[in-house]
């Protein structure tokens, strides 16, 4: 699998000879994963699972996550970490990789850290406090809420609703196919559409309040708003078109 350098180049980490968890489930039947991490770390999943789903970590061991098993066809990871943060610190990376099928849904909480996505077609809901989101995946339902952070997601397939409190969006497709329904809003900070040449805004609305729509081709529908910031539409070769 080609994963894009700009998610990360710190993964995968299943090369490394130092790793502080390293466990293997049976792929059959996986259709769910459960994400609980109040400081979570780097955390990137992989949907290509074909026999074994894996789940790698290096990390100091008071930050590491302590359940990591199977919950029927749910594999499930908790790291009630915070107050072992606060108590003792934190002097590595935590990194987590995970590998699942690509059938898998994704289900994430989390207080502070870094989610990664490299693909798959489940249903995608995450809940964050403070930290990033980045990636691609082929989903037909994305789910993200953020209080503060960054989120950069390319090619979304399907419907996605993203609600940042504070921050930036950035989204950005290579071809629209007319399935995309995207809602996507920020209440102080900025968006940034990266949209294939051609494509035009049929909506534009200023004042305090910033909103793009986009509806083409045929059923395609992105809708952005900001309530204090910027938001820009561009193409695929960054350079603005638009500038509010």
């Amino acid at each position: 699998m080609n994963i894009p350098s700009y998610i990360s180049r710190e993964f995968p980490i299943g090369q490394h000879e130092k790793l502080q968890l390293n466990k293997r489930f049976s792929a059959a039947g996986i259709d769910q994963l459960y994400i609980d991490g109040q400081t979570l770390g780097n955390l990137m999943v992989y949907f290509d699972a074909e026999e074994d789903a894996r789940v790698l970590a290096t990390a100091e061991e008071h930050l590491l996550p302590e359940r990591v098993e199977l919950d029927g066809n749910c594999l499930v990871i908790e790291a009630k970490n915070f107050r072992q943060f606060l108590q003792k610190g934190q002097a590595e990376k935590i990194r987590i990789e995970v590998h699942v099928p690509e059938r898998t849904s994704l289900n994430v909480h989390f207080g502070a850290g870094v989610l990664m996505l490299a693909g798959g077609h489940g249903d995608v809901h995450v809940s964050g406090s403070v930290g990033e989101i980045s990636g691609y995946s082929n989903a037909k339902k994305i789910n993200v809420k953020l209080r503060a952070g960054d989120l950069t997601l390319s090619n979304i397939q399907g419907q996605a609703s993203l609600n940042l409190n504070l921050g930036s969006i950035s989204l950005d497709w290579t071809a629209l196919s007319g399935d995309e329904h995207v809602e996507a809003k920020c209440n102080l900070g900025k968006i940034d559409l990266h949209l294939p040449p051609a494509i035009a805004v049929v909506e534009d609305q200023g004042g305090w309040s910033l909103r793009k729509t986009v509806d083409v081709p045929f059923s395609t529908h992105i809708n952005a708003q900001v309530g204090f910031g910027g938001l820009d539409v561009l193409p695929a070769d960054s350079t603005p078109i638009i500038t509010v």
